[in-house]
């Protein structure tokens, strides 16, 4: 077949831009160390703090020297933590073999070197250290081995169900096995670990396999000792190496949980001698795997992990840092964390630190923490040249221009600091994890242009350290990043940061090696501030008039690495840095770069610093755009060098939209790589601005379409620039136009919400792949309203209180900004806020050897604190928030906080750092939770003891009653109504508002409700919070009181004198027929002579028969008189409570024997047959009381066969004694009661009563007989006649079921019933369903506890006899992680 071709020579294709695959030329560092080989970064390390750096990736296994290219891999979450349990030995029997963690039989390499004989075993999921790409494949791999396993299960079962002779129960077999598929869940592998140490050092093996055979297993030593790596996973190319801590008590498994790390670290520090043009920037450096990203909490960065990365990088003496993480801040250069990185490492121990600022531009002060936001960071930002945009992203166009890329951070920061240092290339080809199967990828970001920063410095650093070894000192953070900022290429950056350019800093560390103060930094701040690092005026108020500022000058000495802060500081030392500090003295002279801000022309400086006064006048700068200016101060002796320190003055004057609310900016053009910024006044009142964009197409013909990027962005004191922040992108270009010319619009609307009295910032950038430039107009509207209450103070944040006690409530609104029409006032609520206080505290101090703080050098302290939580139903959407410690990792004043949510079966159903979001509580449960705080002062821990935990629960939404008058709000007779319509400008509007909600069921007074009131699309909802109602005092049930306020507390004092004179002359007829027994004291067991004794202490005397006639003549003659007919009935009554408590003391005999006897005295003394029934009732409850308990048979109750045998006994006859009546007057249970007649009514009351004391007696019956069954069938305890006992179970179950429904499976005490006799029968299948079915629906409290154990216990026994081993072992490994022995650490 011909192939068809062009004329194309192959001498006219082009050849692959592989220099841009690491871009390195943009930045001359290719030409560096091509100029300078061994200036390739030998000799440094650098430390790569992010999700791990891959052991398997290539480019990362040797440096250009041959050394080891990483030199430790570091795990600072504890994620793979491994908790060894205590050390063992094998028993002489079984020298080789211990008992896994697992439960499997470990078998243990004879080859192995174990002098003390001690091992120690331990276990780990595979998934909680896994990337979640292998994660998921493991699940699709195992789910699709699951599915064989049970397919071939139903096949079998299938095959004997059609079976001529099959069981019914071989029929439900298939119907539970169904139900079990559903309930499985991968838990993932369970990996054994085995730790001994063999004389020299600790060495592990972990089982990958599952099996426990490690006899052929090679034991690991520490990576860092031993360069030992493995694989988890063989097929899905999952390396680890590990650490131990704390003399083996931790063994930490160290895996890449993500591709971030390897890529940063590929960039930076990768080596490919093969291929050169995929190495990274410094191929000669080492690196430190530092992983700080938890997998637990969403590869977040969490802040024990941050002080330990910390302390890795002191400990290993690390030349610099790499940190591709970051998070938007509310307080710029501030925090623990922050402080300590400054102080110790940077300052102290001279590490250079580079972090990345952010991937949220184009929009300015977006840059968030540490790259963008700290001083003595290099922060860093992300820039494309045109080579770059044609490797890395396939473009066409040959126009391609070199810029900052659209979604990089900008500055300044909120305290007025430049924001961005410095700028690299934002993207690169190179190193990536193998168990992604891909070996170089494409990541852009910031976090790529921060290892190239961080790869040209090590090249610098190792310059150095080869140039200046043995005459100068470790070269100072900031003496390098004076040189890079000094020597940076001017990109056009709108805040002055260049690209960073590796040939003119070496020249300019070179020129300036020697001079005298470069290792001095200056810090430069206003007077009478918290940190304004520049001056930044940003709203209408701050450009009016001119201002004047007062800033000081601090010189920072070098700190001396040696020092241990725990040991005097040697004299001198001492001497040297005083001497130092009183050498120290320059003459500075300024300079500004813009006329509106004026400096003086010198000043003299020395150790203890300075001030200086400055004056900036923006009132004739241009509204609506950005104004930048520096502050330069020289050293007079050096001009040449350069300035010494710089101070930015930013101004972004903002536009002022007038009585309108409106403004409109035309022709704003639209440059390719460009951004176009205006400034906008947002007016007091205002809460939404309506932004729409127009494009025109004036042309005859079709332009080309391009995505709009569109940012707003309005800052707020103390909160995250992500608080006021959206981005928006449309797609702009026309598909037709106007024949002949003329103009063909696209517009494009859209709102974002603000706050007053704040600038506004729109920022406008076409996409970077859009190469045209264009037009647009945007107009902006203001909208509002707001409670009147806020105009006195800030509408930001603004919210409406209701107290829910007051009945009717009364709020104002108004609108400051134009009138708004089309209100329609609508309050709705749906989340209850409660406040749990703690269970129990706990400060200690951390013990580990890892959690040594650096910069006291002391172990810190941990704070514990529990909290429950009880759901009612299922999927509960809840939202824990501690304000103390919300949403802070780098400005946070703690060291660490952590929340984590366990079951009742201490399984950890969630955990979560201080960016706490809401969750789904899925089971209906008792939650525990646990909150940790750690710091390195224990009393700052004591204060939050007592600390609330914040909990908001999603509810059913509910909606107030919204009027317009008063009256209104009760009526619709009254004339007057007045519909809400429209808010007119600065009038007030009333609302009145009813407070009669119902609130949620779980909901007590103190509680709040939030919610919010909507108004118009135009305006945002104003948020609503309404107070739960204390609950009425009245009561409408009355007053109850119980018999012993009635008769006292065993004495008379509280009845009339009459009525004490009918009780004590009855009291000698009482004792005789209680046989002698004290009233005061339930029935005790004694000895005989004992009970010979009390016998005739109490007995009556010889004339007692005499009293008691006589005593009756007398009482019964005096109750029949007419004036005593209250008398009579109060004794009646008494009579009757003097029976209860009889027949009460049955319950309360010591012994079966005892009871056995009181009984019979009490039937022998009974007046009548409903006193001999509720005798036999007492008596009845008083042996089944031990059997009501769940599966009785499977534990020590206390309830024996002979119990068992009783009850059934007793049963019977109460049975006997009222199903007769129940049957006599089953005609009247169907009579209507407003219809019947007394007697009626009186026998339908009888009948009543009967039933529920057959049913009562019945359950007993069948109580006591599955007892005797189960007991047989699982406690290995043999019952005589089974078959009979069998037999009376079922007839005791028909017998009931004649007289009460017993098919509700779900309830555990129709269960209990069942079950024994389904299992005597064989139907086990079918017994299994109704287990599973209760425990699928059962709810994890801690007060069934004991109940779900043994239906679990009775689960796996089933499993058993169906013999489907599979299953067991299943539930066994799930076990582990669904109820595990102890609540996991975190």
């Amino acid at each position: 077949m011909a192939v068809a071709c062009n004329n194309t020579t192959t001498n006219n294709i082009p050849v692959f831009p592989t220099a841009s695959l690491v871009p390195r030329t943009v930045t001359q560092a290719a030409d560096f160390i091509s100029k300078n080989p061994t200036f390739d970064g030998r000799g440094t390390t650098i430390a790569i703090i992010d999700t791990g750096v891959d052991v398997g990736a290539k480019g990362l296994q040797v440096t250009s020297e041959g050394k080891r290219k990483v030199v430790d891999y570091i795990d600072c979450t504890g994620a793979g933590d491994v908790k060894m349990g205590p050390a063992q030995k094998c028993s002489p029997q079984k020298p080789l073999e211990l008992l896994g963690d697992s439960g499997r039989i470990l078998r243990l390499n004879p080859n192995w070197s174990n002098p003390s004989g001690e091992w120690r075993v331990g276990s780990k999921w595979l998934y909680e250290i896994a990337p979640p790409s292998v994660k998921q494949e493991m699940q699709k791999e195992r789910q699709e081995q699951f599915k064989k396993k049970t397919k071939l299960m139903a096949d079998e079962i299938d095959a004997e169900k059609n079976k001529l002779l099959a069981s019914a129960d071989t029929r439900e077999q298939l119907d539970v096995l169904k139900t079990l598929n559903t309930m499985y869940s991968d838990c993932g592998p369970l990996l054994d670990c085995v730790v001994f140490h063999d004389g020299n050092h600790w060495n592990a093996a972990i089982d990958t396999s599952e099996t426990g055979d490690l006899s052929e297993a090679i034991a690991m030593g520490a990576y860092k000792d031993t360069g030992d790596t493995a694989l988890l996973s063989k097929k899905h190319l999952l390396y680890y190496t590990i650490n131990f801590y704390d003399s083996a008590d931790i063994l930490s498994i160290v895996t890449c949980p993500g591709e971030h790390g390897t890529h940063v670290a590929g960039i930076a520090a990768s080596y490919h001698p093969n291929e050169p043009e995929n190495s990274g920037v410094a191929p000669g450096a080492q690196v430190l795997s530092i992983l700080i990203g938890d997998h637990r909490v969403d590869s977040m960065e969490t802040g024990v992990a941050l002080t330990r990365a910390a302390m890795a990088i002191i400990e290993h003496n690390v030349d610099l840092a790499n940190m591709s993480f970051g998070e938007p801040t509310a307080r710029p250069n501030s925090g623990q964390w922050i402080d300590l990185i400054r102080e110790e490492v940077v300052r102290r121990h001279r590490c250079t630190f580079v972090a990345s600022t952010g991937n949220s531009g184009p929009a300015l002060s977006t840059v968030g923490s540490p790259g963008g936001t700290t001083d003595n960071v290099i922060g860093v930002g992300a820039h494309v040249d045109a080579d770059q945009i044609k490797a890395h992203y396939s473009e066409i166009a040959t126009d391609a221009k070199d810029g900052v890329y659209n979604w990089s951070s900008r500055g300044p920061s909120p305290n007025g600091a430049r924001g961005v240092d410095i700028y690299a290339p934002g993207g690169a080809i190179t190193s990536f994890p193998s168990f992604s199967k891909v070996r170089l990828n494409l990541l852009n970001g910031t976090s790529m242009s921060t290892p190239n920063v961080c790869g040209t410095l090590a090249l610098l650093v190792s310059a150095w350290k080869q140039t200046y070894a043995e005459s100068v000192e470790r070269i100072h953070p900031c003496r390098i990043k004076n040189a890079i900022l000094a020597t940076a290429k001017d990109i056009g950056d709108e805040l002055g940061a260049g690209l960073i350019q590796t040939e003119a800093a070496w020249a300019f560390l070179q020129k300036y090696a020697k001079r005298k103060y470069e290792d001095i930094e200056l810090s430069v701040s206003v007077s009478g501030t918290s940190g304004m690092q520049g001056i930044y005026l940003r709203n209408a108020q701050d450009s009016d008039v001119p201002r004047t500022f007062s800033l000081s000058v601090t010189p920072v000495f070098p700190k001396e690495p040696k020092n241990d802060v725990d040991k005097d500081t040697d004299d001198d030392s001492v001497r040297k840095n005083n001497q130092m500090l009183f050498d120290y003295e320059q003459h500075i002279v300024f300079q500004s770069t813009a006329p509106w801000v004026n400096t003086p022309n010198a000043m003299y400086l020395n150790s203890a610093g300075n001030q200086f006064v400055i004056t900036v006048d923006a009132t004739k700068l241009e509204p609506g755009h950005l104004h930048v200016a520096a502050i330069y101060g020289y050293d007079s002796s050096d001009m040449e060098r350069g300035p010494v320190f710089e101070f930015p003055v930013t101004v972004t004057k903002p536009l002022n939209v007038g009585a309108s609310a409106c403004t409109r900016l035309s022709n704003v053009v639209l440059e390719k790589a460009c951004s176009a910024r205006r400034f906008i006044d947002v007016p007091a009142g205002a809460t939404r601005a309506k932004i729409n964009v127009t494009r025109r197409n004036d042309s005859e013909k079709m332009t080309a379409a391009g995505q709009l990027i569109i940012h707003c962005v309005q800052l707020s004191p103390q909160h995250r620039d992500t608080k006021y922040n959206k981005s928006t992108r449309y797609m702009h270009g026309h598909e037709t136009f106007v024949a002949g010319g003329g103009c063909a619009e696209q517009e494009d609307t859209f709102f974002i919400n603000v706050v007053g009295n704040s600038t506004l910032e729109i920022c406008m950038t076409p996409d970077s792949r859009y190469y045209e430039s264009y037009k647009v107009d945007v107009t902006v509207s203001f909208h509002g309203i707001v409670p009147a209450a806020a105009i006195a103070g800030s509408a930001e944040d603004s919210e409406i209180v209701i107290n829910g006690n007051s009945g009717i409530s009364r709020f104002d609104l108004v609108a400051l900004v134009r009138p708004e029409y089309g209100i329609r006032p609508n309050i709705s609520m749906n989340t209850l806020r409660s406040s749990l206080a703690p269970t129990s505290t706990s400060v200690v101090p951390l013990a580990s050897e890892r959690d040594v703080h650096p910069a006291t050098r002391k172990h810190g302290y941990k704070l514990t604190m529990d909290y429950k939580l009880t759901t009612k139903t299922k999927s509960t959407r809840v939202h824990f928030r501690m304000p103390a410690l919300d949403a802070m990792i780098y400005e946070s004043w703690a060291d660490d906080f952590r929340l984590a949510v366990f079951d009742a079966d201490k399984r950890c159903v969630h955990t979560q750092i201080s960016y706490t979001k809401e969750l789904t509580l899925d089971a209906v449960s008792d939650y525990l939770i646990r909150v940790q705080v750690c710091h390195r002062n224990s009393e700052d821990l004591e204060k939050l003891k007592s600390m609330h935990l914040i909990v908001d629960t999603k509810v059913t939404t509910m909606r107030l009653s919204v009027s317009s008058t008063l009256a209104s709000a009760f009526t619709s007779t009254v004339s007057g109504r007045v519909a809400i319509n429209n808010c007119l400008l600065k009038t007030h509007v009333p609302i009145f508002v009813k407070t009669d909600a119902k609130p949620p069921v779980n909901a007590l007074p103190g509680d709040v409700l939030l919610g919010e009131l909507t108004l118009s699309p135009q305006v945002p909802p104003v948020k609503v919070m309404y107070i739960i109602p204390g609950k009425s005092s009245m009561s409408g049930s009355g007053t109850t009181f119980s018999s012993s306020s009635l008769l006292g507390s065993g004495s008379l004092s509280g009845t009339s004198s009459l009525l004490r004179s009918s009780m004590q002359s009855r009291m000698p007829l009482l004792s005789s027929r209680l046989g002698g027994l004290s009233l005061g004291s339930p029935p005790v067991e004694q000895s005989n002579d004992q009970e010979e004794q009390s016998v005739s202490i109490t007995s009556e005397p010889a004339n007692a028969s005499n009293v008691e006639s006589k005593s009756e003549d007398v009482v019964e003659a005096e109750l029949d008189k007419p004036e005593n007919k209250e008398r009579k009935a109060l004794e009646d009554e008494m009579e009757k409570e003097m029976q209860r408590m009889r027949v009460g003391w049955i319950k309360k005999a010591s012994s079966d024997q005892l009871r056995e006897q009181l009984v019979s005295e009490l039937i022998g003394s009974a007046k009548s047959d409903s006193e001999r029934l509720s005798i036999m009732l007492e008596h009845l409850g008083a042996i089944d009381a031990s059997n009501k308990q769940a599966m009785p048979w499977s534990g020590q109750t206390g309830f024996t066969e002979a119990k068992a045998t009783r009850a059934i006994e007793v049963a019977d006859e109460i049975v006997k004694m009222t199903e007769e009546t129940v049957i006599k007057n089953y005609y009247y249970t169907k009579v209507n009661l407003t219809s019947a007649t007394v007697e009626e009514n009186k026998l339908k009351k009888e009948a009543n009563e009967a039933n529920a004391h057959l049913v009562t007696a019945l359950k007993a019956k069948c109580r006591a007989a599955a007892f005797l069954v189960g007991r047989s069938l699982f406690a290995a305890e043999s019952v005589e006649n089974l078959d009979d006992v069998v037999k009376t179970c079922k007839q005791a179950l028909e017998h009931l079921e004649r007289w009460e429904a017993c098919s509700d499976y779900s309830s555990m005490e129709i269960l209990a019933l069942r079950l024994p006799l389904l299992i005597a029968e064989k139907k086990y299948a079918l017994a299994l369903k109704h287990v599973l079915a209760w425990l699928s629906s059962a709810p994890i409290y801690n007060s069934n506890a004991d109940m779900r154990r043994k239906m679990t216990e009775l689960r796996d026994q089933l499993l058993d006899k169906l013999e489907w081993k599979y299953w067991i072992d299943y539930f066994s490994i799930a076990a582990k992680v669904q109820s595990p022995k102890e609540y996991a650490s975190f």
